[in-house]
This record gives C-alpha cells, structure tokens and sequence, in this order.
C-alpha cells in the first residue's frame, strides 16, 4: 500500500520543483552564444529535467506533477503544436479512451476562449474531445517560460505552426518569460503569442537574412500594449527594431528592468525617447547607449533608479555627465560605464567634472562602480595627470564595495602612479572587489601588505603590475600609530596581475611567492595567460606548491589528532 503522501499531487510538486532551475536561468542568457553564461547551470538544469523525467516513468502519481514541472520551461512551441493539428478535436460519438473533462483536468473557462469553432461545453457533455487534444491543451496551460531554441525550426513545416481553430495569444495563460527569435519560436508573428500575465519579455532578432527582410521591421507597440504586466524588457538586435516601438513607453507602467544595450545607436538612443524613459516611477534597472546629445529629461527623471549601465561608444564624455546630473533617484547602488571616449583635449578636465557629479549625487547609496575608459588620446594633449589625481573625487566615496577602472593602452592622457593602490585600499576600505585594470607603474610589494591591513573584506584584486625588488625588510608595511594587533588571514581568493608580469620587477620568484602565501594564504591561484612573464609563471607554480604543501600538513594534523 503506498504512502498517503503519494496521493496528494501538492506535495509531490513541492519536491519535484527542486529539480526545476530554468526559470532562475532564464536572465542569465549570452547573445553570442544563446545559453546561459555558467557552465555549471546549464549542466544542473540538464540533470534536474532529466530526473524529472526518470521520475514522471516511477508510477502513475508521479507523472502528473512531473510532467507539469517539464513543460513549465520550454524552448520552443513546435512540440505542442505538432500535438494540437494531429489531435482530432472531436466525433459524434464518444472516442474509445476519451478523457473525462473535469474541472480538476481542465479549465473550461480557459476551453471556451481557445476553442472558437465548436462549443467546449456541449463537447463535455458528449465526451467526445480527444485524449491527444486534452493532453496538448494541459501541456500548454502548464508552460511559464520559453527560453528561446538555438537553431530556427522548421518554419516551412506546417507542423510547427499553431492549428487554425486555436487562439495562441490564450493557449498560455500562465506564460510569464519568453525569449522569442523570429524563425525559431514556432510563431512568427509575435503579437499572436503575448499573454496578458507575460512579465519578461526578451527578443532576439539576429542579422537580415535572405529568409525575409521583414525581421528588421517589427514594431514592438502592439505586443507591449497586450502585456501592462510587463515588468522586465530586453531587446538584442543585429540590425535593430525600426518602427513607433518607443513610444510605448508611457504604457509600460509597471516596467522595471530595460535592458537594450545589444542594440544599434537608434531609435531608442535618440534625444526624444529618454523623455518618456525618464518618467517611469517603477524603473530600477537601466542599460542603454546614450545618444550624442541629450536634451532636457524633465524634473523628476528616474526617480527609482537603482541601477544603471551606459554604452558612451557615440557620445562625449560632457554628454555623460549631463545624463548623470538628470537623475533624481536616491537609490542608485550600481553604475557601469562602458567605452568611454578620451579624446577632446580637455579629457582631464571632464573626467574630474564627472567624477565630481558621481560623488555630489550618489555618494550615499552609490556602492558598485565599473568604469572603461577607451579612445585615442587627441594628439594636441601634452598634459598627463595620473588617473586617481583627475578623478579625486571618487577617492572621497568610502561606501564603496566593488570599485573597476579599466583603461586601454591607446589612452595616452591618462597615466597611472606608484600610490594608486595605496590610496585605494585607504579611500575604499569597505571594498569587497577592487579592479585597477591600466598599465603603468606598478605599485610596490609593500602596498599589498597595506591592503591586507586596511581592505579585510577584500576578496578579489586586480592591480596593474608589482614591484618585487625591494628587500624583505622594506616590504613590511608601514606601522600605524596605536597599539599592534595580529590580524587574522586575510579571505582574499583571486589575485591576478593586469599586465601578467610583463611590466612587472619580479627578480626572485620564489621569495615573491613566499611573501603573497604569507599574505593571502586563500587565494586560489590561477595559470596565467600563454603571453605572460616567466617570472610570473614561476611565481604562480611556487605559490600552488605552497598551498599543496600547507592542505597536506593540515591534513595530516587532523588524522594524527
């Protein structure tokens, strides 16, 4: 006799959810290659559906919530699709192994919307709708996501395409992400398919291809119309997405996420779009390019901004900062800047300028920065500061916990300086990722003891370079006044050099490898890159030695007790 709890089909969907993970997968998605970032992910969700699936073949209790939970997550329609046009929808007499439709079986309420050319009620009554249709219709009322498939379907194939006598926009009424690509989601028109639950909406349009022209085309307001839920929007497209789309923003209350960074410098980059961006009250999370030049945004533009991800490929670094002054919100924790361009000649001056707006605006709430600074220095620049010099300001924002500075090489203007690490580790003490991504001069083995000293929550670091020369005695940080306490081990786990020891002073390897396994003893060390220094290599290998040798005699005291 089985178990009482294998009768009740809640209890069991409770545990089998435990191996459904797609839907935490679903943001974590790479346009270049269509997956998921993680490796570790993708192969979790693999074995989580594959127990689902050995599981739903264990008995007949199990398969019900089993095979719900597997077509919760889809990656494309065609599957479903190809169950409703083989499925006979009904007969005049009962089917041998018709399915009774209770309401525990099937919502009829869902029936009558779906079906317009037969009455669903007079069917139950007769008993005549198919096994094959009911099944089909159960599996599409259970999908809440699709994830998007990686190789276009067989749209030529009428198979693949939805049956006439259905409404797809309302075979889904649970569907809450989708990923759609034209050609490979087994609808191509995507206003057929928005449900008015959909939340997350992410489409991917790839380049023009000789399938059709119209890809580019699509005008995006009728489906943002049919979804007022919506809440998160991404837009990845080649060649963009021409057409009114924009101006569906005002409609869009309930936004908080827009993500079109993967897009071509127009339509929403343009002067007049932020207008009615910059009004919406729910909007937390932001990724755009910003136009050449912006005009005004209104008094209260992104009053809930938390964060924000600007691509300043077309634009000046003056543009910037008026985007940045425009912002009203309190809330901003995170800003990214990517592709910053330094190459007017007055560079110094307006990088201190946006500095300045960073700090004077956000520096309460701000606590992750990311700044990439690219660009030909103008050749008419003779005046080189070092980078922290010009951007002073920022030293001054001590609530910062994860603070990255990269600067190309082709940045002639910006210089860096033996104490930048210094006064970083002094400015950002709360730091738990610290990234100084420029070439230069390196800082001194004795700036990273003052690291461990005055950032304890630091736990990745990249500096531009070291300088091993000195003695051991000179590389013992400087003693601050007060009473000495030993400090316990230091939790730092990756350390990497930025110019993998090209640029780097490392004259004796090894005694460099005893003084950073003396300093970090956690870091998990990795093999540097093929192009790097010797020296540094050797210093790497004698660092994973010592930390083999110190696990080994750890191990050995633990047995021996």
């Amino acid at each position: 006799m089985c178990h009482a709890a294998l009768t009740c089909y809640d209890v069991l969907y409770a545990i089998f959810e435990h191996f459904d993970t797609l839907e935490e997968t679903w943001y974590d998605y790479d346009w270049a290659t269509q997956e998921s970032h993680a490796w570790h992910i993708r192969q979790a969700s693999v074995e989580g559906r594959r127990t689902l699936a050995l599981c739903a073949r264990v008995c007949r209790a199990f398969f019900n919530p089993a095979v719900a939970l597997l077509w919760r997550n889809v990656d494309d329609l065609s599957r479903v699709f190809d169950l409703l046009r083989s499925a006979p929808l009904s007969s005049t007499k009962p089917a041998i192994g018709s399915v009774d439709l209770d309401e525990q079986e099937v919502d009829l309420s869902c029936l009558s919307h779906v079906m317009s050319a037969h009455n669903p009620l007079q069917l139950v009554r007769l008993r005549c709708l198919h096994p094959q249709a009911v099944r089909a219709l159960q599996y599409t009322r259970r999908v809440r996501g699709i994830h998007g498939s990686r190789k276009p379907s067989r749209s030529r194939d009428d198979s693949c395409r939805p049956p006439s006598w259905e409404s797809v926009r309302l075979l889904f009424p649970q569907l809450r992400y989708l990923r759609w690509t034209p050609g490979a989601s087994g609808v191509e028109d995507l206003a057929q398919l928005v449900p008015p639950s959909l939340h997350s909406l992410h489409i991917v349009v790839p380049k023009t291809s000789q399938r059709g022209k119209s890809l580019t085309s699509l005008s995006l307001s009728e489906v943002l119309t049919k979804a007022p839920l919506l809440r998160y929007l991404r837009v990845s497209a080649s060649d963009g997405v021409e057409g009114p789309w924009v101006d569906s923003f005002p409609h869009l209350a309930a936004l908080e996420t827009l993500d079109v960074l993967e897009f071509p410098f127009r339509d929403v980059s343009r002067s007049p779009s932020l207008i009615p961006l910059s009004a919406l009250r729910h909007l937390r999370h932001l990724k755009f390019c910003l136009p050449e030049s912006m005009s005004a945004v209104g008094l209260d533009a992104f009053p809930s901004l938390q964060t924000l991800t600007l691509d300043a490929t077309c634009t000046s670094i003056l543009t910037t900062t008026a985007f940045l002054s425009t912002i009203t919100s309190p809330q901003l924790k995170a800003f990214t800047l990517l592709n910053c361009q330094c190459v007017s000649t007055s560079t110094n001056a307006e990088l201190h300028e946006l500095a300045a707006v960073l700090r004077a605006r956000f520096s309460a709430s701000l606590r992750q920065l990311d700044l990439s600074m690219r660009g030909a220095s103008h050749p008419l620049v003779s005046d080189t500061q070092p980078l922290l010099e010009i951007m002073a300001p920022i030293l001054g924002m001590h609530a910062l916990t994860s603070v990255r500075i990269l600067v190309s090489s082709e940045v002639s203007a910006l210089t860096a300086s033996k104490d930048d690490l210094r006064k970083a580790a002094e400015a950002w003490r709360k730091a738990t990722r610290l990234h100084l991504c420029y070439r230069g001069p390196v800082p001194a083995l004795r700036d990273l003891a003052q690291v461990k000293r005055r950032c304890p929550r630091l736990t990745d670091l990249v500096v531009p370079g070291i300088d091993a020369s000195a003695s051991e005695s000179e590389s013992e940080p400087e003693s601050e006044p007060g009473p000495r306490e030993d400090l316990p081990a230091h939790g730092l786990q990756f350390l990497t050099l930025h110019d993998d020891g090209c640029d780097s002073d490392i004259p004796d390897a090894s005694r460099l490898a005893r003084c950073l396994d003396a300093l970090f003893p956690h870091v998990e060390w990795r093999c540097p890159s093929g192009g790097a220094n010797a020296a540094w290599r050797e210093t790497v290998e004698e660092l994973v030695q010592l930390r083999i040798a110190r696990l080994q005699r750890g191990r050995s005291a633990f047995l021996s007790f």
